[in-house]
């Protein structure tokens, strides 16, 4: 198999994640965000205020927010999901998410990277 096949079925399987009905299916995901200097503080704020929101809801597992070491307008957002189509069907559309997201996505320097993963067992 050709590496033009590997992205090309790694982008089919994302694709067909991102739009599955099929209930109880997990998302695990990290999120690169890199903010416009000056825009940081404005960020952070909306981003502390929509975190407990997101946490509570009961089909989080988990939502972790790092910032960069390096680079302190780089946040990496390491999230865990019960379920994928409740999160992108019930979660996002919440008001404190759209709000979250009108806010944020003004702030990016950079488009968002979002890297979809799938859990390892151990054996």
């Amino acid at each position: 198999m050709s590496d033009q096949n590997d992205v090309t079925d790694a982008q089919q399987r994302a694709t067909e994640l991102w739009t599955t009905t099929q209930p109880g299916v997990p998302l695990f995901m990290n999120v690169t965000l890199t903010i416009q200097p000056e825009r940081r503080e404005e960020f952070l704020t909306v981003l502390r205020e929509v975190l407990p929101a997101a946490r509570a809801e009961p089909n989080c597992s988990y939502l972790h927010v790092g910032q960069s070491m390096t680079d302190p307008d780089v946040f990496v957002l390491s999230e865990g999901w019960h379920d994928l189509a409740e999160y992108r069907d019930v979660v996002l559309p919440k008001p404190y998410f759209q709000t979250y997201l009108k806010i944020s996505e003004s702030t990016y320097a950079r488009p968002r990277i979002v890297v979809p993963l799938t859990s390892v067992e151990p054996m």
